[in-house]
């Protein structure tokens, strides 16, 4: 068996292994989403306070609501990329992701430096004295 042959084979099995992570995390996101629907579906008892708790936790989970939801996607679009031979290539500079990052956010879909600046791009510039 040739080096790139058994390379081949680890990387088959390494993708496998990255697969049943993420749609187990798949899984775990689906029965969040669920939950945070039904705590939603609780009767919103309206105080007129300034800063009613109720309203407060309500907002709250619409906003862990939204996060798990794009988490959601993000982990379809990951699964999407392995069947169509893209997974683990930046989408903006066309690198590779590292092995680490992949490990940490196995549905990331920038590489470390790319995300870096996108993050510096959208943190709000400080403000000059």
């Amino acid at each position: 068996m040739v080096m790139w042959e058994v390379r081949s084979i680890l990387a088959e099995d390494r993708h496998g292994q990255v697969r049943k992570k993420l749609e187990a995390e798949r899984e775990e996101t689906v029965a969040e989403i669920s939950r945070l629907r039904e705590a939603l579906k609780c009767e919103l008892e309206y105080d007129t306070e300034e800063g009613d708790p109720d309203l407060w936790e309500r907002e709250k989970v619409l906003a862990l609501l939204r996060n798990m939801e794009q988490k959601l996607e993000s982990i379809a679009h990951a699964l999407r990329t392995m069947d169509d031979g893209t997974y683990g290539i930046c989408e903006n500079c066309g690198q590779d992701i590292s092995p680490a990052r992949l490990e940490a956010l196995p549905h990331t879909t920038l590489c470390i430096s790319c995300k870096a600046l996108l993050e510096k791009r959208i943190a709000p510039e400080p403000l000059s004295r």
